[in-house]
């Protein structure tokens, strides 16, 4: 019966042109090419570029013109009305270190966000691969449904001939016209998993929800599990690389916490226009400039500092512990992943060899019951037991699919 259902949809692809079916990686590049998450991602990291620019900025000398207009409201020589332009420039010379923490986190959040930005292509490969192998089980246990619907069909035939021949009860009659009616009410549920499935998988990639398509892959594929990636590989997941960076911004976070209360230095050159004194027609104009060195320290805070910093290096302490936690938790799926895929492919090869032997069972009791050596109720254990067990065979293969992509996820390994 498995390879009744196999050759079906190899003649249903058949009739598809080859333009209409998409793979694995076409939809995956589909869903990468629409997702949100990752739009949402790439403008997160846009913002943090442009904040580290700004941050390298900082150090660059700053050019500000300026101007004034003052009307007197009594005037007591020369004009009522007077104006002055200025021109500052003005270059930090020493920030206690902020102007450089400053500069050190903002490379850090850009690496944040660049491994957020990979953690996010991993998650949307996860759900566009989840999603692909959902809508192949939903097509495989809907077609599976239909075959069983047949079959009974094809019973109901033989029991009906039967009873008009006089050969069996009505009793066996309702019993397969009661199996009929379940073989129908589950076609139906089956199909509606099947739209569901659509749904979803249309969603991703940002088209008509109801748009059919052709899967070129199948769950009962031959998928060759990989091999285990070394532990080591864990230290480039962007879960990690995430931590890390966390706790780079905390530890510069403690330096910029401590130049808030260090002396500052700049330097000010400015130039200045304005009407020469007494304000008086032709009088003219007077230019005037200079420099001006500017130091400010704080001298008390009512110990302000010590809090400040302390709560600095608590927030480093904390991004330092969950740099080993993300390390345990890593190390944990990696290892329940691999377990996962182990036991999903052992339960693979039961289900292929009990599937065998369910349908070589349904074959002999059916044409046994034809021949009057078995009952109806035979006959409808072994439909049970086949339906079941290739329900069983389809969710193996699904759970296999499954723990393959989810171990790809979490090692970062490609397909």
């Amino acid at each position: 019966m498995i390879r009744t259902i196999l050759s079906f949809s190899l003649s249903m692809l058949a009739i598809v042109s080859s333009s209409a079916q998409m793979t694995l990686s076409q939809y995956r590049a589909e869903v990468v090419a629409y997702s949100h998450q990752l739009s949402s991602a790439e403008a997160a990291m846009d913002g943090a570029e442009a904040a580290l620019r700004i941050s390298r900025k900082a150090f660059m000398p700053s050019l500000a013109v300026g101007g004034d207009i003052d009307v007197a409201i009594r005037s007591r020589e020369g004009r009522q009305w007077g104006w002055s332009q200025s021109l500052d420039i003005e270059q930090p010379l020493y920030s206690g270190g902020a102007l450089r923490a400053d500069l050190r986190s903002a490379e850090a959040v850009v690496e944040v966000n660049k491994s957020l930005l990979d953690r996010s292509h991993l998650n949307v490969r996860y759900q566009a691969e989840s999603a692909y192998w959902q809508l192949s089980r939903a097509e495989i246990y809907r077609n599976a449904v239909a075959d069983y619907l047949t079959i009974v069909t094809k019973l109901r035939t033989i029991v009906a001939r039967r009873f008009d021949e006089g050969y069996t009860s009505k009793s066996d009659l309702l019993q397969v016209e009661s199996r009929y009616s379940d073989a129908e009410y589950q076609l139906s549920a089956a199909e509606q998993e099947y739209e569901l499935a659509l749904h979803d998988f249309n969603t991703l990639r940002g088209v008509e929800l109801s748009e059919r398509v052709v899967l070129q892959n199948s769950i009962l594929d031959s998928v060759i599990m990989p091999q285990r990636a070394d532990s080591e590989i864990l230290t480039s997941h962007p879960d990690y690389r995430v931590s890390l960076s966390e706790r780079e911004v905390a530890r510069w976070a403690i330096r910029s916490s401590r130049a808030r209360f260090m002396p500052s230095i700049a330097l000010r050159v400015y130039g200045l226009v304005a009407p020469r004194q007494p304000h008086i027609s032709g009088g003219g104009v007077v230019a005037d400039g200079g420099a001006m060195l500017s130091i400010s320290a704080p001298i008390f805070h009512f110990r302000e500092l010590r809090d400040v910093v302390r709560r600095a290096e608590s927030n480093y302490t904390r991004a330092a512990i969950e740099v080993e936690d993300v390390a345990d938790r890593l190390r944990l799926e990696e290892s329940n992943c691999w377990t996962n895929m182990l036991t999903t492919r052992s339960r693979v090869e039961a289900t292929r060899r009990s599937l065998r032997l369910a349908e070589e069972n349904l074959t002999i009791s059916t044409y046994a019951y034809g021949e009057g050596s078995v009952t109806i109720l035979d006959v409808l254990q072994a439909q049970l037991s086949w339906l079941q067990l290739y329900s069983n065979a389809i969710a193996a293969h699904y759970d296999y699919a499954i723990a393959i992509a989810a171990y790809r996820a979490i090692t970062g390994v490609e397909w």
